[in-house]
């Protein structure tokens, strides 16, 4: 018989081990998770903070062993969750509707919007998403570079973004990104020696940036965001910030590949990014709920 528990601190690590397991398959990705349990357990302790995991998270259980995991991360300033899962063992997929409803109990009023990011092949999460009432807001694909391909660039110079140029880069971020996860203010103040903005000037004025995240302690380094002023595109500059990325993030020796997401109607996004060297990886669907 399936129990149905709230998620316990003590038990992070078989949480994080089984969520790493089936996120590593197409047919039970979701794509806020990962597949690497250090870096789930780093997420669940670090990242999911408004709400703590062991108050967010709903675990399925079948003779002490874990058969499902469902949680949310909350976002309490933006009243949006971000739902992690629901990962089932293949055959028990039967309880889904029931986590859910475990799960919707530990939502506060607060939260107005619910989004799910889910792999095209995981068809289960796709029919429960339209069970429950979610409706398709955009098509994503996940692109990755990896290291061995790194000698195919050109040598760049690293500009990061200085002081004076705070203003101009949030500027173009907001007006290019202006409903995003990220803020230009909230970017620049994320900024560290893990965290790096790089840009391009001309005649010091900013044409263009790119945000990039490394975490090499579990071997990660991420794209999240990058944009060239519309007058200054067509020359090139968008390639020379990905290859400055690149090779900031791939300076650390545990990082062997980078990621990123891009909307798969964006053609010249991905073109230039295939042009630098990146493979398609993941074709994603980005779901959300209102009320």
């Amino acid at each position: 018989m399936v129990k149905f528990t709230l998620a316990k601190e003590e038990d992070i690590n078989k949480i994080s081990n089984f969520i790493a397991k089936l996120n590593r398959k197409e047919e039970s990705h979701i794509a806020y998770c990962g597949d690497d349990s250090e870096e789930i357990e780093n997420s669940l302790k670090e990242d999911i903070t408004d709400i703590q995991f062991d108050k967010s998270f709903v675990i399925a259980t079948e003779e002490n062993e874990i058969v499902g995991v469902l949680g949310f991360d909350a976002d309490m300033e933006r009243n949006n969750a971000e739902i992690w899962g629901p990962f089932i063992e293949k055959g028990k997929w039967s309880i889904a509707t029931d986590m859910w409803d475990k799960m919707l109990q530990l939502i506060p009023k607060e939260i107005v919007t619910t989004s799910m990011f889910v792999n095209n092949k995981n068809y289960n999460c796709l029919g429960l998403a339209d069970i429950l009432g979610f409706s398709k807001n955009s098509e994503e694909i996940i692109l990755e570079f990896k290291k061995s391909d790194l000698n195919n660039l050109d040598e760049v110079c690293l500009i990061e973004l200085a002081v004076e140029d705070f203003e101009a880069m949030k500027e173009l971020h907001d007006k290019t990104f202006p409903n995003t996860y990220y803020s230009g203010e909230e970017i620049i103040s994320r900024l560290n020696n893990h965290r790096k903005v790089f840009v391009c000037k001309e005649a010091k004025e900013l044409t263009g940036y790119i945000y990039v995240e490394a975490e090499p302690e579990f071997g990660e380094g991420n794209i999240e965001f990058f944009a060239v002023n519309e007058s200054q595109r067509g020359k090139g500059i968008g390639c020379y910030l990905l290859t400055m990325a690149l090779r900031w993030l791939f300076s650390f020796n545990s990082i062997d590949s980078i990621s990123l997401c891009v909307n798969s109607k964006n053609e010249k996004a991905i073109n230039l990014y295939k042009r630098a060297g990146f493979k398609e990886k993941y074709q994603l669907s980005y779901f959300i709920k209102r009320g």
